[in-house]
């Protein structure tokens, strides 16, 4: 299971509370610590498009620690970075005033639940009380400014961009999957040549075998106890893998009659990660050397369901891949990077079979070519991998029960916060910084 934005505050709102009922031995560091968290508050309430003017007030940097309100300003800041990295669908989100009213007023609870620490440390009359006074008003107002208590709908169900951690063996398959889809995403399409395609291609292939066959020995064991409903499910999920890796064998038939580089071994970070993630799927389905059983790869409903969680994201990350090889491919048509055989461009256009007066003789063999006509086969083949990945993904989030959560999609534009929006009117704007020390 993913963490979701409801969880990280959840667990900020824990920070808060022991931050709030612990003591610091020296006054100076209680002070060090709240501006870490009036900076963390600030960057999140910025993604959620509301200026916290209060931290104007705190003009030096913040720095981190591992003490108690050192630790809530990292709680805070996870939640403002899983808001970083959502794609724009997900984003859109952050359009509805009724959620980033109840986001604010979350943050703000949270942030108030830790200033009762810091105003047990300071005196009354020094700058410091005066500023943590005029933070805590503020904080009280956008506390307020959800007067609905609607809950978070459903920008709590944004999810961060990977599985959460677990040391047994089942749990590192989603991990290594989601390092590969991140190194995948990490290479441009500038550097790509075919043979780097070949290569995810044939990667994308590999993983629909194995997940076929965890699928099948989900559904051969006598001890996984599914329903009828999921036993149903799993058998789509077996037909739509099936499918993709079909459609990813007639992808590598084509690539071979559409080149840009010559043969080799691709180069790319995703091809490492991708051997991490071949090796601990080899290791989970043949620890001796040999396959193991169903009713020994599955040997009860515990099993049964991690075994499904793992399934939800190594789907969703071939998935991912796929889309991404769709976009690239798409990239190498228009720049004319591809090659195709003159026999093939000669059916289109007569003009090739001839060569001008006075001219080089013709290449023999391969043309570079922008007509998207003449990769119609190969895109054809990448939009059927990559649908059925589609389809195998939902119906893999169904059965791991993660259909809920909004996960965001690599590989899009990075994104700025939105401009500022204000709070109600009816009340108060905030604190009166004017008169205060800085």
């Amino acid at each position: 299971m993913r963490a979701t934005y409801e969880d990280l505050l959840r667990a900020a709102r824990r920070s808060a509370v022991d931050a709030a009922g612990s003591r610091y031995k020296d006054r100076s560091e209680a002070v060090d610590d709240w501006k870490a968290v009036v900076a963390a508050s600030a960057v999140h309430f910025r993604w959620l498009r509301h200026r916290f003017r209060a931290a104007d007030l705190y003009d030096e940097p913040a720095v981190q620690s591992d003490r108690p309100l050192g630790r809530l300003a990292q709680a805070i800041g996870a939640g403002s970075d899983l808001l970083a990295i959502q794609d724009a669908q997900n984003a859109s989100l952050l359009d509805d005033p009724r959620y980033l009213r109840a986001a604010r007023a979350e943050i703000a609870a949270i942030a108030l639940t830790g200033a009762d620490c810091l105003l047990g440390h300071t005196r009354s009359r020094t700058p410091e009380r005066r500023k943590a006074e005029a933070t805590t008003r503020e904080l009280e107002t956008l506390a307020r400014s959800d007067a609905l208590r609607g809950g978070l709908g459903e920008i709590g169900l944004l999810a961060a961009g990977g599985p959460a951690g677990a040391d047994h063996e089942v749990s590192m398959l989603p991990r290594h999957a989601a390092r590969w889809e991140r190194a995948d995403d990490s290479v441009t399409v500038e550097s790509l040549l075919t043979r780097d395609l070949r290569s995810t291609t044939a990667q994308i292939r590999t993983v629909c075998g194995y997940v076929w066959h965890l699928a099948d020995h989900l559904l051969a064991s006598d001890h996984a106890e599914l329903g009828d409903g999921q036993r149903l499910e799993l058998g789509v999920l077996k037909q739509a893998v099936r499918s993709a890796e079909a459609g990813a064998l007639r992808t590598a038939e084509s690539w071979r009659r559409r080149l840009s580089d010559l043969d080799g071994l691709a180069g790319t970070p995703s091809e490492a990660a991708f051997m991490d993630l071949r090796a601990a799927l080899s290791r989970f389905v043949r620890p001796g050397g040999g396959l193991l059983e169903a009713d020994s790869l599955v040997p009860d409903h515990g099993h049964a369901v991690s075994i499904l969680q793992a399934v939800d994201e190594i789907v969703w990350s071939a998935e991912q891949v796929a889309r991404r090889q769709q976009r690239a491919t798409a990239a190498l048509v228009s720049q004319g990077r591809l090659f195709v055989p003159r026999e093939d461009i000669n059916r289109r256009d007569l003009r090739y079979l001839n060569r001008p007066v006075n001219t080089r003789p013709l290449q023999s063999r391969w043309l570079r070519t922008t007509q998207p006509e003449l990769f119609v086969g190969l895109t054809a083949c990448l939009a059927w991998t990559a649908d059925h990945l589609t389809v195998a993904s939902e119906i893999a989030r169904r059965l791991a029960g993660t259909s809920q959560e909004r996960r965001p999609s690599h590989g899009q534009p990075w994104r700025s916060p939105g401009p500022y929006l204000a709070i109600p009117e009816f009340l108060s704007p905030g604190p009166d910084l004017d008169g205060l020390e800085r």
